[in-house]
């Protein structure tokens, strides 16, 4: 194990979650311990004190990692989070059938501690010991990053050493690990795909339906509903009305886990979106839920999109944390179908995020994170996952789970999880021209390509930073001003970016749509939660076949 930060994308010292300090680490294939004929490990990164189990407390995996810990002189508790989450389940009354699946499904971080003073906690070593003696299902506690071109977590310039903001001809020019900068790297900079402000002269997305809403009871069919668990939603003239729900919440609690009282610099969709105080350069992925949100818009209109706020702009988050974000929004769709007041069904999730499993052969062990996208997909919720941005082979997680296509079922040692419905979706970008990007990950685990690379959507109209035009003359006119453009000024609303993490939206957009050209022909009338999921499950799976191809199931 190498016990060193993770370079912070943005070029700063201070890139890392405080509460992370000295907490995050790298499995280093060349050190890492490994248990007896499994596969060779790869590099990933997580926390080192955390494990996350499929098991819930008191379940006999439980007690045997409490026993393991308890052999290397380790103490096991939950997670404060999970017991809020667990508190919320209680609080939903919600049938006990369904009430003990989602305790099964929940997935629940364990916190390893010492119990005398020693050397900072490693949960690797304990993992290998687990799986080892009892074939338990538990996974690191991966970190999970934004798919934005900005480098990657493995080989990028250390902080010190990468160019001043203030030199360096974009923040979002540095090389690419594994092409010359010339290639990949020029969907990061400005004028070849990477985020840049342009002028939007056509006319808004109009909806068919103004009067509709999502519960139905407006004029014209039900809204699809798009949950995006990113960055948020920022303000831009677009996002009226129901066009937009931010910060969405479940019996009180916001879906998305990241605080809404954040500091300002460390917020990626309020105030000036600024990671630096000091120079004003933003955040490397400011306005991705915003630009995703908009995304969604003009393919389909007549949506209404769940802007969840999952992480900051500096684009990082535990896989914890996108635990903590699921399992929500699972609760929040459930109490919708059950028809209580403040919730509604979910038809589509976007998410633009991922991380590389350190044994991608193993991954049906990351049993936590598969059974809540699968359930979210039992009842009824098509899942879309941005497949990438590293120009690589090796699966990422969690688009990599899309193979699993006919049924889902919990990983067992002796069999993969598979998707018992709806399968999740993994999507590829395209160039503007139908070309493959470069920049795309790819295998047969990628399901579908979009458009994602120098595509045009929006921003907020707050988002500027601290670059000015390089000449600025007084105008002709009163108050007129004559100037070079703002390189990272977006009053306009609008601008370019790249990035599978684009590419998936639009697929999210064209299912809500397909979902809602379904609605507007009838249907929908079952007063039953059950029968209801079922409905909506039979929908998801009509529109991801017409949109992608894939074949219905028998």
């Amino acid at each position: 194990m190498v016990d060193d930060k993770r370079p912070a994308a943005d070029g700063s010292a201070d890139g890392l979650p405080r509460s992370w300090t000295g907490r995050l680490l790298r499995l280093d294939p060349d050190t890492a311990v490994q248990r007896p004929g499994a596969a060779a490990v790869q590099p990933t990164w997580y926390l080192r004190d955390r494990l996350l189990m499929a098991g819930a407390p008191g379940s006999e995996s439980w007690r045997l990692l409490e026993e393991v810990a308890e052999e290397r002189g380790l103490r096991v508790r939950l997670d404060e989070r999970d017991e809020r989450d667990l508190e919320l389940l209680r609080q939903a009354d919600l049938p006990a059938e369904l009430a003990e699946e989602l305790y099964a499904a929940f997935g629940y971080t364990a916190q390893l501690e010492n119990t005398v003073p020693a050397e900072p906690v490693d949960v690797w070593p304990v993992l290998e010991t687990l799986v080892d003696k009892a074939r338990v299902l538990a996974s690191l506690d991966h970190l999970v990053t934004a798919d934005e071109i900005v480098g990657t977590p493995f080989t990028e310039p250390h902080p010190f050493t990468e160019p001043h903001p203030f030199t360096e001809p974009h923040p979002f020019t540095e090389p690419h690990p594994y092409t010359a900068p010339d290639a990949v790297g020029e969907y990061a900079r400005a004028g070849s795909g990477g985020r840049s402000p342009v002028a939007w002269v056509g006319p808004a997305p109009q909806r068919r339906h103004p009067g509709a809403t999502v519960d139905g009871s407006g004029k014209g069919p039900a809204r699809p509903v798009v949950a995006v668990l990113d960055t948020g939603a920022g303000e831009h003239p677009w996002f009226v009305g129901d066009t937009v729900v931010r910060d969405p919440q479940v019996l009180g609690v916001p879906v998305g886990p990241y605080p809404a009282a954040h500091p300002h610099w460390r917020d990626s969709e309020v105030g000036g979106m600024s990671v630096h105080p000091l120079t004003g350069s933003l955040d490397p992925c400011a306005a991705h839920g915003t630009f995703i949100t908009g995304l969604v818009h003009q393919k389909c209109p007549d949506s209404t999109v769940l802007a969840c706020r999952l992480y900051g702009g500096d684009g990082l988050i535990a896989e914890s944390d996108l635990l903590t974000g699921l399992r929500r929004l699972l609760l929040f769709h459930l109490l919708g179908l059950l028809g209580r007041s403040g919730h509604h069904p979910v038809d589509v999730l976007s998410l633009s995020l991922g991380y590389y499993h350190e044994r991608p052969e193993d991954a049906a062990f990351d049993g936590p994170l598969g059974a809540l996208l699968g359930a979210l997909s039992r009842y009824g919720v098509a899942v879309v996952v941005s497949a990438g941005n590293d120009s690589t082979l090796r699966p990422c997680y969690p688009a990599a789970f899309a193979p699993w296509l006919s049924s889902w079922t919990p990983p067992t040692p002796e069999h993969p999880g598979r998707w018992e419905h709806p399968p999740l979706v993994a999507v590829g970008a395209l160039n503007p021209d139908g070309s493959t990007a470069l920049m795309s990950n790819d295998g047969s685990w990628v399901t579908a390509l979009r458009p994602g690379a120098v595509v045009v959507s929006t921003f907020p109209v707050t988002m500027n930073g601290s670059l000015t035009p390089t000449v600025r003359l007084p105008g002709l006119r009163p108050g007129e001003s004559r100037t070079t453009p703002d390189p990272d000024g977006f009053s306009g609303g609008f601008g370019v970016w790249s990035g599978t993490s684009f590419a998936a939206p639009v697929l999210a957009g064209e299912l809500a749509e397909a979902v809602l050209r379904e609605r507007e022909s009838g249907g929908g009338s079952e007063t039953d939660w059950q029968a209801r999921a079922k409905a909506r499950r039979v929908a998801a799976w009509r529109a991801i076949n017409e949109v992608t191809g894939l074949p219905l199931p028998d």
